[in-house]
């Protein structure tokens, strides 16, 4: 609910707190008092159009702060955490609007600087407001389903319609979306196949290409090879003609050497590294010799050779810059294959399961409209009920059902409330009901009805008195300190009879100070409230009988709420 509204420079206002309670609060005061800027400045503070008009005379910038307890508004909390918008300890959300004389207004939601978007969308989980200008909630036929389900009780009936239709949907679109890939994906599992054959049929390993490019220098090379192998074989262990084998002169120097050590046992480990030495040229002739005979020349194995590289490099340029990445294309391209290969198949299978789920919307958005024919009726004698209450028993109410041409997650029909308050008229939307007064007493019925429904928390309806008396005056009371008991109401009204049945009683009224008219807010409480009804009563504030039918008032009206109260 609103907890206080400060509003700064605001219209005739210098500077004012309202703190507002629970239940019926109202506002009352001479005719051009201010009553209407309190109402505007709380439409500014929601998120509403700001004029620069509206600054004080002489100041550059208007502030209007309202506070609002949140705590029980789940969906507005959602809505602000989604926001990044942290909430207060005491669950409580400050909007803050400053308007400045160069247009560059400002928003702000617990002092966090917001869009407009977002500050008015949070307003409107809020406040509602009925004024003969001004556009309420119920002027919107978008509401009017909403309502209308939470009254008969089908929200979770529509909630059940809504999960299938959102269900029915997403499958519609995985379908659509493969029925207009199919050539694609056709193409692209022909060249995924196509790839996947090519790479197979190459028989690739690992570390091949290594292989074969080491292969290919020996078998490039042979005949040098053979040539230089076989000269090494003849310098360590042949010899040329006229030339002693290495291995000859290492053995003639081991055999000195060790002679020598004989001699001078000081040499001993000269000998042993030197005799290690002839074994180990021993080791290298030996595999000289073998490396020797091995090596070929062979024309053929080359041919292959070249052959096997040359195809590789033509997969290396289609597939990667490695056998490795070659084959991890491989997998991956068998991967996607295989799930457009099942996409194909599954095809079939998902189009029997799109219409079995529009066979299920079908059949619950029809309970869900055979229900809301039902209640519809109910919905419509309870109106006409509230109207008749209110000395308007002549006016016709309908709610009018419009089949939508596609299929919605709502159901299948749009919903919107239509009345005419004279017989012989036409039945109109809300919107177009020309008398404030007429229109004003349809909105209270209407929040009457739907206060246990409705989730808005704030209620404030300006002027539902205007045009209307006698009877009607006391039943419009009666609705309102109804209307109170589900719902914070603030009223702006000249009616004493509204007036008697508040639980908080605001009067506004001017006053000059140095030369400037400045309106002021005073709440009212024992004498000071007995005397402003007397005056609303057409008296004066001293004025004994006046005061004395104020009296009797106060007391009727709190009669009438204890027995509602009982009840």
């Amino acid at each position: 609910m609103l907890v206080s509204l400060d509003i700064q420079d605001f219209g005739l206002i210098d500077r004012q707190s309202i703190e507002f309670t629970a239940g019926l609060n109202v506002l009352t005061g001479e005719t051009g008092a201010g009553k209407s800027i309190i109402v505007e400045a709380l439409q500014v503070a929601l998120g509403g159009r700001a004029w620069t008009e509206f600054i004080r005379t002489g100041k550059e910038k208007a502030r209007i702060t309202a506070v609002f307890e949140i705590q029980p508004l789940a969906a507005l909390k959602e809505k602000l955490g989604a926001w990044g918008i942290s909430l207060e300890e005491d669950g409580m959300l400050v909007m803050t609007r400053e308007l400045s004389r160069n247009g560059r207004h400002t928003c702000r939601l617990n002092g966090q600087l917001v869009p407009l978007s977002i500050f008015r969308e949070a307003g409107q989980y809020l406040v509602d407001i009925h004024g003969q200008h001004e556009s309420q909630s119920l002027f919107n036929p978008d509401r009017h389903r909403d309502l209308l389900d939470r009254f008969a009780g089908l929200w979770p009936l529509r909630q059940e319609v809504a999960e299938i239709y959102h269900r029915w949907r997403e499958l519609s679109s995985r379908l659509e979306e493969l029925r207009n890939n199919t050539r694609d994906r056709l193409h692209r599992q022909d060249l995924l196949a196509y790839q996947v054959q090519e790479i197979d049929n190459a028989h690739l390993s690992a570390g091949e290409e290594e292989a074969l490019l080491q292969e290919r220098t020996r078998l490039a090379n042979a005949e040098k090879m053979t040539v230089l192998a076989g000269r090494c074989y003849q310098a360590l262990h042949g010899g040329e003609e006229g030339l002693p084998a290495a291995m000859d002169l290492l053995g003639h120097a081991c055999r000195d050497l060790e002679e020598l050590s004989r001699f001078d046992p000081g040499l001993t480990s000269l000998s042993s590294v030197l005799r290690n030495v002839l074994y180990q040229v021993e080791d290298v002739v030996r595999e000289l010799a073998r490396y020797r005979e091995e090596l070929e020349f062979n024309p053929g194995r080359l041919q292959e050779v070249e052959g096997r590289l040359s195809r590789i490099g033509e997969l290396k340029r289609k597939y990667g810059n490695s056998v490795e990445e070659i084959l991890r294309y491989r997998e991956q391209a068998a991967a996607e294959l295989e799930t457009l290969t099942l996409a194909g198949e599954n095809m079939a299978a998902l189009e029997e399961e799109v219409e079995r789920w529009a066979e299920r919307w079908q059949s619950k958005a029809q309970e869900l409209s055979l229900a809301r024919r039902e209640q519809a009726r109910l919905l419509e004698e309870a109106v006409m009920r509230e109207l008749a209450d209110l000395e308007m028993n002549k006016v016709a109410f309908q709610v009018q059902f419009e089949e939508l041409k596609e299929a919605s997650a709502a159901g299948r029909e749009r919903v919107e409330f239509l009345i005419s308050p004279n017989p012989g008229e036409p039945l109109r939307p809300l919107a177009r009901i020309a008398s404030g007064g007429e229109l004003s007493r349809v909105m209270l019925a209407l929040r009457a009805i739907l206060a246990g429904v409705d989730e808005l928390p704030t209620l404030v309806f300006d002027e539902v008195d205007a045009g209307i008396g006698g009877r009607t005056l006391v039943s419009v009371a009666e609705k309102l300190s109804g209307l109170a008991g589900h719902r914070q109401v603030i009223c702006v009204t000249h009616a004493p009879q509204i007036a008697s049945f508040a639980l908080t009683h605001f009067s506004i009224f001017k006053e000059v100070l140095a030369g400037k008219t400045t309106t002021r807010v005073k709440k009212l409480d024992g004498e000071e409230r007995l005397g402003e009804l007397a005056r609303m009563l057409g008296g004066h504030e001293a004025d004994t009988l006046a005061r004395d039918h104020a009296r009797h008032l106060l007391e009727q009206a709190r009669l009438k709420s204890a027995r509602k109260k009982i009840c």
